[in-house]
C-alpha cells in the first residue's frame, strides 16, 4: 500500500497534529497509509461519536495490558486525543501492517480467525472506563428478542397465505417456511428468559467487551500469517457469544453447514477462551435458530416495494441449497 504515488495531499492541519515524521504515504479508498520514522500507520476519516473513540481507546490499553496486541491499536496526537479534528471531520491513527483478506472457505484462515475472537474475549474482561458506565449500557434480552421476531414472521406467513396474487419469492417462501419455522421452535425452547439475564448479569459484572462488528473484514492475514483483527470501531460491554454465533453463521452458510467444521470451529474457541454451561447453551441457540431466514423475512416486512423482489428469490434459493444440511447440523448442535 506504500510507496506509490498519491492521488491526494495530506491536510498540514491534519498531520500536524501527530508527532510524526512522515516519509511517504499513499492515499487509497478514503485512507491515508503512511511510512513514518515511527513505524507504518494508516490514517482514515471516521463518522463515529467521540465517546465511542475514546472507549475505543480505553479498550485497546486494556487488551494489551492483558496480552493481545493483534489489533490496529490507536496512536493518539501530540495533545493525547485519540482522534485529530479538522473542521467537523474526525480522523484516527492507527498502526498498520500490510495484510489481506481472509478466505471463508480456508480452514487455516477460519480455525485462525475464531481463535483470534476467543483471544480477544478472554483478553476484554474487566474493561474499565471512564467514558461508558456498564451498568448504564443497554443489553439486549436475545431471547425476548427472538420471542417477538417469532410472532412477526408466524404472522408475515398469514399474511403472505392471504394474497390473491403472489410472486416467485412468495410462494416459495409459503412452500419452504414451515420447516424454519421447526427450527425456531426447537431453538427457543432450548433456553429461557432467565438464562439471558443470567448472562447479561455476568457480563455487566465482568464488564465485558464484545466486537460487535466481527465478520471477515474484521480480521486479515499479514505475511507472517500473523491474524490482525483491523479495528474495533463498534465494540462495547455486551455479550460476547453474539461474535462468535454471528461469524459462524456466516462461516456456516460458505461452507454448506458442515456440522464438522461447526465442532471442530468451537472446540478451536473454547480451547482459547473456555465457556460457562450458560454461555454454551446460548450459543446452541443462536446456531440453531435460522437466521438467515429470519434475515430475509425481516427485510421483507421492512420493504414497501412489494412488486420488486427478485433479490429476495434469490437470497431465499441460494438459502435452500445448504437447508437439508442445515437441518441435519441442526439436530446434532440440539444433541450436544
Amino acid at each position: 500500500m506504500i510507496g506509490g504515488v498519491s492521488v491526494r495531499a495530506l491536510n498540514r492541519e491534519l498531520t500536524s497534529q501527530y508527532e510524526l515524521n512522515i516519509k511517504k504515504y499513499q492515499y487509497t479508498r478514503s485512507n491515508y497509509y503512511l511510512e513514518t520514522n515511527k513505524g507504518r500507520f494508516v490514517l482514515r476519516k471516521v463518522e463515529l461519536p467521540k465517546e465511542q473513540i475514546l472507549f475505543n481507546y480505553e479498550v485497546g490499553l486494556h487488551l494489551v495490558q492483558n496480552g493481545f496486541s493483534d489489533f490496529n491499536n490507536i496512536y493518539t496526537t501530540k495533545y493525547k486525543l485519540p482522534y485529530a479534528m479538522v473542521g467537523d471531520q474526525c480522523y484516527i491513527m492507527q498502526t498498520y501492517i500490510p495484510a489481506e483478506e481472509t478466505d471463508f472457505k480456508n480452514c487455516d484462515d477460519l480455525k485462525s480467525m475464531i481463535m483470534a475472537l476467543g483471544a480477544f474475549h478472554k483478553a476484554a474482561r474487566g474493561v474499565e472506563s471512564k467514558i461508558k458506565d456498564v451498568d448504564q449500557v443497554k443489553i439486549k434480552n436475545i431471547y425476548s428478542y427472538y420471542l417477538k421476531r417469532r410472532v412477526e414472521n408466524t404472522k408475515l406467513k398469514r399474511n403472505i397465505a392471504s394474497l390473491k396474487q403472489k410472486s416467485n419469492f412468495e410462494l416459495l417462501f409459503l412452500d419452504g417456511c414451515e420447516q424454519y419455522r421447526e427450527l425456531e421452535e426447537l431453538a427457543l425452547g432450548s433456553i429461557s428468559e432467565e438464562l439471558v439475564e443470567r448472562i447479561i448479569t455476568m457480563t455487566r459484572e465482568d464488564k465485558r467487551v464484545a466486537h460487535k462488528d466481527y465478520m471477515y473484514h474484521a480480521v486479515n492475514r499479514t505475511e507472517n500469517n500473523q491474524y490482525m483483527i483491523t479495528k474495533i470501531d463498534f465494540c462495547n460491554y455486551d455479550i460476547q457469544m453474539l461474535d462468535l454465533a454471528q461469524i459462524l453463521n456466516k462461516i456456516m452458510q460458505k461452507n454448506d453447514w458442515s456440522g464438522n467444521l461447526l465442532y471442530q470451529l468451537i472446540e478451536n474457541y473454547n480451547n482459547i477462551n473456555q465457556m460457562g454451561e450458560d454461555e454454551f447453551r446460548l450459543l446452541k441457540f443462536m446456531m440453531i435458530y435460522p437466521e438467515k431466514y429470519n434475515s430475509i423475512s425481516f427485510k421483507y416486512i421492512s420493504s414497501k416495494r412489494r412488486w420488486n423482489y427478485s433479490m429476495f428469490e434469490q437470497k431465499w434459493k441460494k438459502m435452500l441449497t445448504y437447508k437439508e444440511n442445515q437441518l441435519e447440523t441442526a439436530k446434532m448442535i440440539n444433541s450436544w
